[in-house]
């Protein structure tokens, strides 16, 4: 048996119709009628099941009813087989996006905000002056290179490492701040610098010698990465010039937001516990936006931000893209896969949302954003609605939710109070998966359930231990590993076997590794982030390790000092 070996077809359907014929049996009629439809194949039908949440709705009903429609939600289409064309699908929409865009672009040129609006339209564009305050210097920014993958630097490799030898390439709109960027990295111009020699009239011997460093123009490149079953996410590669400024800018936004309105963009808590109040009081609404990031359309960003913050950020945005040879100019300011576009979306989606609650006499310190998911008083639910519209932006009535007893935000789903939020299935069945549903069910006490996972577990690969430390094992029953020697020494804890998936690491040597202890302390990477900079994305197999720990039983039970 191999812990990561998908599963065949016919052996996963069997398997999630049978969890999913023994959620039925522990849920109600919402529960049964979908497994009525994963016994009959009905896939699409499943899929496109739209769930209501009221004052009576069965609360274990629902729990095992959405666990049902998650085993395949999330599902890759390549071998869940619904038949459809998910790029195509994808790209559809990223078409829609760009064309809502546009017309917004024209509508802003035009058109002015009346009545309330209005009032809450200035009151945000003051609020984003005041919290992005002065443009920074180029030596104010942190910048340091995200994980993702560039236009030159393709995902199988992209690290820093890789990154500092790749040859310097912006989008057009950076190209003429190209050199002033490049002076704020020295030792990076000093490794692309092309030496070449001018010819003098004077003769040989004074020949002048020119030192410059060479940068390519670039668009950015239209991909798509797995969302749903139903479709996939529109992401666009950026040059390697434009994602170095991006991320440092897109930090800076995010340190302001975090000083001077206790946003924390690292940290989903705060909206999460919204949620939660939402569902037990009403007094909270949540609001989920469709295509947020492709529809923050130029013409928004021009209106909202201070006029020198949007030509800063115009500077190092990519306007073009190209997908199949074919060219598109965006009318989006920024997309999926710009690394400042989640603080702007926040930044914005905040300051309207704050700005919604000053002009209608409400508590704005109750507002809570993370990217385009938005916790507000439910009191302005309808004014915000309309200032978002006005924007261009299309709220997602089905996952938004201003009456009723169920909120959903940042991963967390509260119905009344209780968290009904499943397990969602995102990749083949395999052991590896197998171990996942497992632990995620015994984590919320449901026995029966974890062990009909189990006994689809290779038992001679069975391995037990304690939670809190990852899902590489069983939680269940477990004895910890000890001996004289531990014992002799004083160590009253031992050891566990667990699965851990072994990481991809680079064996390339590149031009520019004399360039990494420069960069790692000019980031200060062993401050912020203690990676091993050979590892990339994606792994290599797994192996089985042994972990030391203290715990005694299955949830926690450290001995006391």
């Amino acid at each position: 048996m191999d812990w990561i070996a998908p599963l065949s077809r016919e052996h996963s359907l069997v398997f999630l119709r049978d969890v999913s014929s023994s959620l039925a049996i522990l849920g109600g009629p919402v529960a049964q009628g979908l497994n009525s439809l994963v016994q009959s194949g009905s896939f699409s039908e499943l899929l496109d099941f739209k769930f209501e949440y009221t004052d009576d709705s069965d609360t274990n009903d629902l729990l095992y009813a959405r666990q049902i429609q998650a085993l395949f939600s999330k599902q890759e289409e390549d071998w869940f087989g619904l038949g459809i064309d998910t790029e195509k699908v994808a790209f559809e929409k990223f078409v829609k996006a760009e064309q809502r865009c546009l017309e917004t672009n024209d509508r802003l040129d035009v058109e002015r905000p009346s009545g309330l609006v209005s009032q809450v339209s200035h009151l945000a564009a003051r609020k984003i002056f005041h919290i992005l305050g002065d443009v920074p210097s180029l030596d104010e920014l942190p910048f340091a290179f995200g994980p993702g993958a560039t236009t030159n630097v393709k995902s199988a490799v992209a690290s820093h490492r890789a990154k500092l030898s790749a040859s310097p390439l912006c989008s057009e709109e950076m190209l003429p701040h190209a050199g002033e960027f490049l002076a704020e990295f020295p030792n990076l111009a000093l490794h692309h610098c092309v030496r070449d020699k001018i010819w003098s009239p004077l003769g040989e011997g004074t020949d002048e010698l020119l030192m410059y460093v060479s940068v390519e123009v670039g668009c950015g490149k239209l991909t798509f990465v797995p969302k749903t079953a139903k479709t996939k996410r529109p992401i666009v590669v950026e040059p390697i010039l434009n994602g170095l400024a991006q991320k440092g800018i897109g930090d800076y936004i995010k340190g302001r937001l975090l000083r001077l309105c206790e946003l924390d963009l690292k940290d989903q808590t705060r909206n999460r516990a919204g949620a939660f109040t939402g569902s037990v009081n009403g007094f909270l609404a949540t609001i989920d936006l469709a295509n947020a990031s492709d529809t923050v359309s130029i013409g928004v960003v021009a209106e909202l931000l201070p006029p020198e913050w949007f030509e800063f950020l115009a500077r190092y945005r990519t306007g073009k893209v190209i997908y199949r040879g074919q060219t598109i100019s965006l009318e989006k300011f920024s997309s999926m896969g710009n690394g400042f576009t989640f603080e702007l979306e926040s930044l914005i989606f905040y300051s309207l949302a704050w700005a919604a609650a000053k002009a209608s006499g409400h508590d704005a310190s109750l507002v809570s954003v993370f990217g385009d998911d938005l916790v507000v008083p439910s009191a302005i639910y309808p004014l915000l609605v309309e200032v978002l519209e006005f924007y261009g932006f299309e709220v997602n009535s089905e996952k938004s939710y201003c009456t009723g007893p169920f909120r959903e935000s940042c991963g967390a789903d509260w119905l009344r109070g209780f968290d009904i939020r499943p397990l969602y299935v995102k990749e083949r069945i395999s052991e590896r998966v197998f171990y996942l549903m497992h632990n995620f069910f015994m984590r919320r006490g449901e026995r029966k359930l974890a062990e009909l996972v189990k006994s689809y577990t290779a038992e001679s690969m069975r391995l037990y231990g304690p939670d809190g430390y990852g899902d590489g094992h069983l939680l269940g029953d477990w004895s910890p590993r000890s001996n004289r020697i531990l014992k002799r020494r004083g160590f009253c804890g031992g050891y566990f076997d667990t699965y851990s998936l072994r990481p991809r690491r680079l064996k390339k040597r590149y031009p520019g590794d004399w360039l990494h202890p420069v960069y790692s302390v000019y980031t200060r990477s062993s401050v912020r982030s203690p990676i091993d900079p050979d590892i990339v994305r994606g792994s290599k197999g797994y192996s089985k390790v042994s972990i030391y720990t203290m715990a005694t039983s299955i949830f926690g039970g450290f001995p006391s000092s």
